[in-house]
């Protein structure tokens, strides 16, 4: 029972893991094993590098990737269709710029500068865009305070979508109406698209943590082996898959007392199997369980010193 609760208890790495391995090969059996930098280093530095790796790199990652499809998309000359949230925010601002823009050149006699084009949104809303969008927008309240500085001018932009809603009913001006409308249809869409944007980078950080893991995974796979293979090769009378995997298993979870029975007293790992001992002095002498006690500590010496 002991011997279960050591070797056999999975940490929440190797739930994930195994989780994953079992979407990616279904009806495979993928054991989670447990293994260490050469030749047996602790795993969590590479579990803290592999985080911060993955926070340096995955939103920019996704950025180049959404920037690739759209210079694709350009190259090919089929732009692609605009999702639902982004088509709802191209329309309001739409309608902002050209609403905002004819009223400056009535009242103002220049026109309502945008650095934001609709072109921006494929294929795919970006909270950089939002940054821009959000300029545009107050740069053009602005405007609307200057033209309407009694009504627009005493009203605070910082209202809810409900007040505005209200104010944008009593005003006169239809051009002015439709700007106040969507004004305040450009923050809901620019909400639901930075959400939206949300759900797709989380989508590509599991996957993006998933495709790490499993190399991960198989990289300590083949570490394994070959420290697997290298114990064989010696001959030692002892189950050495059994062995590696039990130690590594154990290492993940304490490193520094694992490393010290394994040079120690490896046997913990594995039982030294005394039916492959050979009796000394052609078979005069019989096994005895000094013999045992004498080839645990060769094996712990071996592996010691083993460098893979």
């Amino acid at each position: 029972m002991a011997e279960k609760n050591i070797f056999d208890e999975n940490d929440d790495f190797e739930k994930l893991l195994d989780s994953f391995i079992n979407d990616k090969n279904e009806g495979e059996d993928a054991e989670d094993e447990k293994q260490s930098e050469s030749p047996f280093a602790k795993l969590s530095d590479e579990s803290e590098k592999l985080n911060e790796q993955i926070s340096a790199e995955m939103e920019e990652d996704l950025s180049a990737a959404l920037a690739a499809g759209k210079e694709e998309a350009s190259e090919q000359q089929n732009m692609p269709s605009l999702g639902p949230d982004e088509s709802e925010l191209a329309q309001a601002f739409i309608n902002f710029q050209s609403s905002v823009n004819k009223l400056a050149k009535e009242n103002l006699k220049h026109n309502f500068e945008c650095l934001f084009s609709i072109d921006d949104l494929y294929p795919n809303y970006k909270p950089s865009l939002g940054r821009l969008i959000s300029n545009d927008i107050v740069n053009g309240w602005v405007l609307l305070s200057q033209m309407f500085p009694n009504e627009v001018g005493k009203f605070s932009p910082s209202s809810s979508d409900e007040e505005f809603l209200n104010f944008a009913e009593k005003l006169q001006n239809q051009d002015l109406q439709l700007a106040v409308i969507s004004y305040v249809e450009i923050l809901i869409d620019m909400e639901s698209c930075e959400l939206g944007y949300q759900a797709k980078l989380i989508r590509y950080q599991e996957t993006h943590i998933k495709k790490i893991m499993y190399e991960e995974y198989l990289a300590r796979k083949e570490r394994q082996r070959k420290f697997a293979e290298a114990l064989k090769k010696r001959n030692f009378p002892v189950d050495a898959e059994r062995l590696i995997s039990n130690y590594f298993r154990v290492a993940q979870k304490d490193f520094d007392g694992a490393y010290q029975a394994l040079i120690n007293n490896p046997a913990i790992f594995a039982p030294i199997d005394f039916s492959k001992i050979k009796p000394r002095f052609f078979g005069l002498i019989k096994v005895t369980p000094k013999d045992g006690i004498r080839i645990n500590a060769e094996i712990g010496k071996f592996l010691k010193k083993l460098k893979i």
